[in-house]
């Protein structure tokens, strides 16, 4: 339940505290979570139409290069592959947690609509 919460608040904080967050510059990994927890939650839980999805899928793609090549950078001799490998152990785990949050409060719980929020405001980013 723990986890569930400290992975799940980072982007109810993201979405109720902007302000918090004006002189703070976010992590390109920390970003790259948020858009797979969205991403994740709206799979689930909302039926977005065919135009936000591929928006959002294109910034997801923007986002995932440049975490990719941020975790090249901290982690030097590592490959793309072992990058990805890493990247899907965070997303499965993400996902369980989430699927846990849906089983037992449903997609009315805050953090999940939260989540839903994100994923509109992330498929309406311009980069």
């Amino acid at each position: 339940m723990l986890k569930q919460y400290i992975i799940l608040s980072v982007a109810a904080l993201f979405m109720c505290a902007p302000a918090a967050f004006a002189d703070q510059k976010l992590d390109i990994l920390q970003i790259m979570g948020q858009f797979v927890q969205a991403r994740y939650a709206a799979s689930q839980c909302l039926r977005p139409d065919q135009d936000m999805v591929s928006r959002f899928n294109e910034n997801f793609r923007i986002v995932s290069i440049r975490a990719t090549e941020e975790m090249l950078k901290r982690r030097p001799g590592s490959t793309v592959t072992q990058v990805y490998v890493q990247f899907e152990k965070g997303t499965d785990t993400v996902q369980k947690q989430i699927d846990e949050v849906i089983r037992t409060k449903g997609c009315g719980d805050s953090r999940i609509q939260n989540l839903l929020k994100l994923f509109e405001v992330q498929a309406n980013l311009k980069f």
